[in-house]
């Protein structure tokens, strides 16, 4: 089974580079994807989606030179999600 979507919106923070005990590069950095649309009552509507996004090795290091806050950008990849409960 295939896990695999494409995004197209702007990055949100600078990419942070950092490498792997064994010398592999992750730039890692956030993904902001706007929606619009008309509601029922024909209200115009926009709506925001905000994904983490983490690259690794010769993507990384590229990504980490070249992109800055609000770069559009086409991210295409496997989607991940996580949970996790606090004490609270």
């Amino acid at each position: 089974m295939s896990n695999w979507v494409t995004l197209v919106g702007n990055l949100t923070r600078e990419p942070e580079l950092r490498y792997t005990p064994s010398g592999a590069a992750v730039a890692k950095f956030g993904l902001a994807v706007n929606r619009s649309y008309t509601n029922r009552n024909g209200e115009k509507v926009e709506e925001t989606s905000f994904f983490n996004v983490n690259t690794w090795r010769q993507l990384a290091e590229n990504v980490a030179e070249s992109l800055t806050t609000g770069t559009r950008v086409v991210v295409t990849g496997r989607l991940q999600s996580r949970s996790w409960e606090t004490e609270e």
